[in-house]
Parts: structure tokens; C-alpha cells; sequence
């Protein structure tokens, strides 16, 4: 993974969604962990993170973003999703922030592979445009910890629907 490896992950998405929610195409939750691993905000590797129980999660790294419920559960079981919805700033400099919002793959008590698959897809265009342009300890520095574990849970989800009947 490089500078550009994020955006080229979210323009995938993008040209595959239809593939990838038809499940003609499976997502390589190894290439997604690879990009999240890259940002270097989270303490462990992606991959460690669904079967984290969010007690572990909450008292060693959130930064308190994701509505963190039930402390037995695994990351893995979390319904609440944070979505990276744009930057403000400069992001050929230091002076930017990413912005968020609360989401959820979950409607009527169904999953909703389309909204993971939107949080992955969006997420990881923003930050990837502001990792092509910046320095990546700034981009470290900048995004939400509870963000980068909503790609991995995002992609986890998808990924065991893709797999499912």
C-alpha cells in the first residue's frame, strides 16, 4: 500500500459496487485491512478488530465516537458505524479535519449491505484524496480511530453477507 493505494481501493468499490452487492464479486477484505493498516491510526492490525470485545476497544483506543453499547459483544456484533463525510481545510497542508457522521447498516432489524458498502466506499475516498495530497503522519494524526475500526467493521459485515445464502 503507497499514497495512492486508498483512493485506488475506493475507486474499486466504486466500480464494482454492482458486482460486489450482486456477490459476482467478492471484496478482499485482506486489500481492505492492508489500507487501514496503512493509515496507522489504530494500535493493532485491522484484521484483530471484529473479534475485539468493544469493552478492550473502549478503554485502549476509541476516541469515543461510536456508540459503544454492550461491553461483552465483539467489535464485530457493533450496529453503529462512523462514516468519514468530508475534510475541511487545506489538505495539501497541515490545517484539515476530517468530519463524521453516525450511520448504520441496520434498517428494520435487516442488514443493509448497500449502506456498508457506501461507508467504505465514501470513507475511503475522502481520506484517500487527503492521503494523495498530505503527509501521512498528518493524515494519522487526523483521523478518527473509531472511523478507521468502522472500515474494518464495514468491510467484515459486507464480506460475511457476501458469503452468506
Amino acid at each position: 500500500m503507497d499514497q495512492f493505494g486508498v483512493s485506488a481501493l475506493a475507486d474499486w468499490l466504486e466500480e464494482q459496487s454492482d458486482a460486489l452487492l450482486s456477490k459476482k464479486t467478492i471484496i478482499d477484505l485482506d486489500r481492505v485491512f492492508k489500507a487501514v493498516d496503512y493509515l496507522n491510526v489504530l494500535k493493532n492490525t485491522a484484521a484483530a478488530y471484529p473479534q475485539m470485545s468493544e469493552e478492550t476497544y473502549l478503554k485502549t483506543e476509541s476516541d469515543k465516537k461510536l456508540s459503544l453499547l454492550d461491553d461483552h459483544d465483539t467489535l464485530a456484533e457493533l450496529e453503529d458505524r462512523i462514516m468519514v463525510n468530508h475534510v475541511d481545510g487545506s489538505i495539501s497542508g497541515q490545517d484539515f479535519a476530517f468530519k463524521y457522521n453516525h450511520d448504520t447498516p441496520i434498517v428494520d432489524g435487516k442488514y443493509n449491505a448497500r449502506k456498508d458498502l457506501e461507508i467504505l466506499k465514501f470513507g475511503l475516498e475522502v481520506v484517500g484524496a487527503v492521503t494523495g495530497a498530505s503527509k501521512l503522519e498528518d493524515v494519522t494524526e487526523a483521523l478518527s480511530p473509531d472511523a478507521a475500526v468502522s472500515f474494518v467493521l464495514a468491510a467484515n459485515a459486507f464480506h460475511e453477507w457476501q458469503l452468506s445464502d
